[in-house]
């Protein structure tokens, strides 16, 4: 065997096992589902108050009550424009995707004393 013919065989060896290195296609060829979240509201409370969750992850507020409420970030009352959305009498929902790291403060702009916080890792 010449050299060249075992440099050859080396590098042809070397792609396989890079090739058998490398991430599997789903069977259907789509991409992962992100992750999720939920977070209820009953009692005039956020159920969980705080929740942790990866970067990515949809996290969805259910309203159980029997009155309208909101999903405002900020804190202390004061409204810091990451997301605001509006929760109807049940089941109204509002979904939310966390693409960045750090710590969500959030409440209900109609119930102030409604206060939660998000931390994304």
């Amino acid at each position: 065997m010449t050299a060249l013919t075992r440099l050859a065989l080396a590098a042809t060896a070397s792609l396989a096992l890079l090739a058998g290195c490398s991430a599997a296609p789903t069977s259907t060829g789509a991409a992962p589902a992100a992750a999720s979240s939920a977070v209820e509201v009953t009692g005039f409370k956020f159920v969980p108050a705080t929740l942790e969750v990866a970067k990515g992850t949809k996290v969805t507020w259910t309203n159980k009550d029997t009155t309208k409420h909101t999903v405002t970030s900020g804190k202390d009352g004061t409204k810091d424009s990451k997301f605001d959305g509006p929760l109807a009498d049940a089941p109204g929902t509002f979904t939310f995707t966390f693409a960045e790291s750090g710590t969500y403060a959030y409440f209900c702009s109609i119930h102030k004393s409604m206060v939660g916080t998000i931390t994304v890792k």
